[in-house]
């Protein structure tokens, strides 16, 4: 027999919390156990995990016969438990007790029938500790586990304190992972000097660009796992250009960069929870000549660990991280068709008194980016033609035929410049609205 003796003190704080009992209530405040940690225990042979005192408080007055089933969910959850066969519980300093003797139990729960009762004793509020039961690791780690009392009257069916708004139902242990979310707390936010080509970044930039990032590692969680094997993963997006740059890691991450994925990763052999990643020109220490596109950034992250085999874990994908933008005017054209039989019309405008280079990048309806460099030269006071330049980059790029959405830069103030857009098919004429008029005030006035 398992006699448990709860101090009055006990019962008295819970009273005073809720001033008294109209139901009974869960005792069991939720263990949250490090998703990570689990991998490791289970890796190590652990199956599952103990539940100590299962407690419960009694919201109503039990007599001999009455009888309280313990469920557990999800199915699967409890282990092979050996539950109690007698459990007493003391109500006050007085001795009153009330005695359950386990009825029945299943691979899911457990049931209980009260089988002695202290004489006239008011059971409402007493707390009973149902002892300690097994759960399986690995429904830990799936989800919540929640343990649920009911209650039916002696010789019926007649349900009672069956709990207030769910008292009756409590979790009992959970999982998350104790790596959080990579945050970024230095965005990318170089200026692209088009008087280099794009090669360089401005001298306002002093010729480089950092972003900064911080993944949390919470060990309050119920046993974490220690990551002296991890190994981290950072992934930058990059829309073009990052071959051209020395990419730099503070922390001493491996860096490589895939030209075809467009994708910067960042490789690190040890725990590492922050990190600056900087991209330099350094103005004098050029790689290749190759053109920088303004952009927006984005990372990803993820760790393992090494158990048996490596875990893989997400810590945040798609996050942003800044941009790069160009110190020249730009005009994006959303929509060109190109085909047989279909004539573009594409000027620059300069109002202004300096010339300004002509740079004009566009992507297709699948993704695809073409570079096509500088193309022009739009001349002061003056109307300048880009179709055909246009036309033969684009050719040379083995690109004919489809939809494009076509970026043009000039480098001049943003005021003097113009981009004039249409096409023809046979004699109909197509006027293209950039995104220039769109940001116009006479734009917002069209009805």
């Amino acid at each position: 027999m398992k006699q448990i003796f709860k101090k009055t003190i006990l019962a008295a704080t819970i009273v005073g919390l809720s001033n008294y009992a109209v139901a009974g209530d869960v005792l069991n405040s939720p263990l949250t156990y490090s998703l990570e940690g689990l991998v490791v225990s289970a890796a190590n042979g652990e199956k599952t995990k103990t539940i100590t005192d299962l407690g419960f408080q009694l919201g109503a007055n039990y007599i001999a016969s009455d009888e309280i089933t313990i469920t557990f969910t999800p199915a699967g959850a409890l282990a092979e438990t050996q539950f109690e066969g007698t459990v007493v519980a003391d109500g006050d300093e007085k001795g009153n007790s009330i005695t359950f003797s386990l009825l029945d139990q299943t691979a899911d729960s457990a049931t209980y029938r009260v089988t002695a009762v202290t004489d006239n004793y008011d059971t409402s509020e007493t707390v009973v500790d149902f002892g300690a039961v097994n759960l399986n690791l690995a429904s830990i780690a799936a989800g919540a586990v929640s343990v649920t009392y009911s209650s039916i009257k002696a010789g019926s069916d007649d349900t009672f304190d069956n709990g207030s708004e769910g008292s009756n139902t409590g979790v009992l242990a959970d999982s998350e992972s104790q790596i959080t979310a990579i945050t970024v707390t230095n965005e990318f936010d170089a200026v692209i000097d088009v008087n280099t080509g794009r090669t360089m970044f401005t001298e306002e930039s002093e010729g480089h660009d950092s972003m900064s990032f911080t993944i949390g590692n919470n060990t309050d969680l119920e046993d974490p796992a220690e990551f002296t094997t991890s190994v981290v993963d950072i992934e930058i997006q990059i829309e073009g250009g990052g071959e051209g740059l020395n990419w730099n890691s503070e922390n001493g991450g491996h860096l490589s960069y895939d030209v075809d994925d467009g994708i910067l990763t960042v490789d690190y052999t040890y725990p590492v929870t922050t990190d600056t990643i900087a991209a330099g020109t350094y103005h004098d220490a050029i790689i290749a000549q190759i053109p920088l596109i303004a952009q927006e950034f984005e990372v990803s992250a993820e760790y393992s660990f090494i158990t048996t085999t490596n875990i893989f874990f997400s810590a945040g994908e798609d996050v942003p991280a800044g941009e790069w933008t160009l110190n020249g005017n730009e005009v994006n054209i959303p929509y060109m068709p190109f085909a047989p039989g279909i004539s573009q019309i594409l000027y620059v405008t300069n109002s202004g008194d300096f010339d300004g280079g002509v740079y004009v990048t566009a992507h297709d309806e699948d993704g695809t980016h073409y570079d096509l460099g500088m193309v022009a030269t739009a001349g002061a006071s003056s109307v300048t033609k880009i179709t055909a330049q246009v036309k033969d980059a684009l050719a040379a790029q083995d690109f004919t035929k489809g939809k494009l959405s076509i970026d043009v830069t000039v480098n001049a103030p943003d005021g003097d410049i113009t981009v004039q857009a249409a096409y023809n098919i046979g004699s109909d004429r197509g006027f293209v609205i950039t995104d220039q008029y769109k940001k116009s005030d006479m734009y917002e006035m069209i009805p």
